[in-house]
């Protein structure tokens, strides 16, 4: 006989169906399907390139208009052109992570198949890890490929160097740049579900990561008040230590570099943690709002 499923068992199925393809395969499944749509817009690929370019172009003439075109920051002195394009690409490459996973979610809404994504057994929350994972690696691929033609244009890097050591401690920051990035998402997505909005969710995200990052310009700029607010945001902190590691020959072992390596990995264990407190009590509200099917 057929009992009829509790709310915890219809929370469990989304969750992780026992009947369901492993993790791995299941992931493999998001990636080539993901991959399939893509080569369906080709277009888009050709605008990203437009579309970097023109921003580019925007960063590089501002930067000259900086008196002497030098900036001054923790004990170095570095190009305005240099500073401004480094920021800018980190808080820019970093920040497609989340645009592009909110956008696809939005996409797969407007077209009617995120809920049947959603009532697969591979279960909603490993949909979003293996859909987030995708999109980290496509928006890191894309973007550096974006920036190829910039760096080819504008003598950016021109006789630029940088130590082993600054240069292994800067990949271990942008390592845990992307974690953060990646629970982040994970956390927008639960939102994302709920209000249906996840490209202008994350735009708020992202407009506020670039304002208090110091992406463009030395935080020395902002009111004392609008500083203190900013270093809440541990992309704030990894900015200015990845320009340390670039620029003045910052490592591991320096303080600014510790401590943003540091930021960003609690940031990254407690927005996990609250996706995992939320996800339940957002699933439960949208049962109640029947926005996603149920069997």
């Amino acid at each position: 006989m057929n009992y009829p499923q509790t709310p915890t068992d219809v929370i469990e199925q989304f969750t992780r169906n026992k009947e369901s393809v492993s993790f791995l395969n299941g992931i493999k499944a998001v990636f080539i399907r993901n991959f399939k749509i893509l080569l369906q817009y080709k277009f888009t690929i050709v605008v990203g390139f437009i579309n970097t370019l023109i921003a580019a172009s925007l960063f590089y003439y501002v930067s000259l208009l900086v008196p002497q075109n030098t900036i001054m920051q923790d004990g170095y002195v570095v190009s305005s052109v240099l500073f401004i394009f480094a920021g800018a690409m980190l808080v820019d490459i970093s920040t497609k992570i989340l645009m592009k996973s909110m956008n696809s979610f939005t996409s797969e809404m407007r077209q009617g198949t995120f809920e049947t994504l959603s009532c697969m057994p591979f279960g909603l929350k490993r949909y979003f890890v293996s859909e987030i994972t995708f999109e980290v690696f496509y928006g890191l691929i894309v973007s550096i490929i974006n920036y190829i033609p910039v760096f080819l244009i504008f003598p950016i890097f021109v006789g630029f160097n940088i130590s082993w050591k600054s240069l292994l401690s800067l990949l271990l920051l942008l390592v845990c740049i992307i974690i953060f990035f990646f629970s982040l998402s994970l956390l927008a997505a639960n939102f994302t579900i709920l209000v249906k909005r996840g490209r202008e969710i994350s735009m708020v995200i992202i407009g506020l990561i670039h304002l208090l990052s110091g992406s463009l310009f030395p935080l020395d700029l902002f009111p004392q008040w609008l500083q203190i607010i900013a270093y809440f945001s541990p992309m704030t902190i990894a900015v200015r230590a990845s320009r340390l590691c670039l620029f003045g020959n910052g490592t591991i072992t320096s303080e600014i570099v510790w401590i943003a390596i540091i930021a960003l990995i609690l940031s990254s264990v407690l927005i996990l943690f609250l996706f995992n407190i939320t996800y339940k009590k957002i699933y439960n509200k949208i049962r109640e709002k029947g926005t996603i099917h149920e069997f």
